[in-house]
């Protein structure tokens, strides 16, 4: 399969949002990727996925952040799949995307879990 380049927008807000076109905007934390149809889907999914144990996105109007075995939990697989997220993006990501996230500090990738 033919690999394309897209942006992976990892702010909060919109996760999910991945695109063909660079943002030039200094306050958007993108990555730019090297990927197949099939492995944008897989991405997108996983971004998905992560959202749903986003507490700050899904909680805020109800009751379930005040149960601290439920927020513990949900916290744990929260970090866990933006950890996978990370690495996916690494692997896909292109030299610049792969320099600038062994640059960061502390690495997003080598984020024990």
């Amino acid at each position: 399969m033919t690999k394309r380049t897209y942006y992976v927008n990892l702010n909060p807000t919109s996760m999910e949002d991945i695109t063909t076109s660079k943002i030039n905007d200094h306050e958007l934390i993108e990555y730019e990727i090297e990927a197949t149809e099939e492995e944008i889907t897989d991405l997108q999914q996983l971004l998905l996925d992560v959202q749903k144990h986003d507490m700050e996105l899904a909680d805020l109007f109800s009751f379930r952040h005040f149960n601290e075995h439920f927020t513990t939990d949900d916290s744990e697989r929260f970090q866990h799949g933006i950890n996978q997220v990370y690495r996916t993006i690494y692997e896909l990501g292109t030299p610049e995307t792969k320099e600038k996230m062994d640059s960061m500090d502390p690495s997003p990738i080598t984020n024990d879990e």
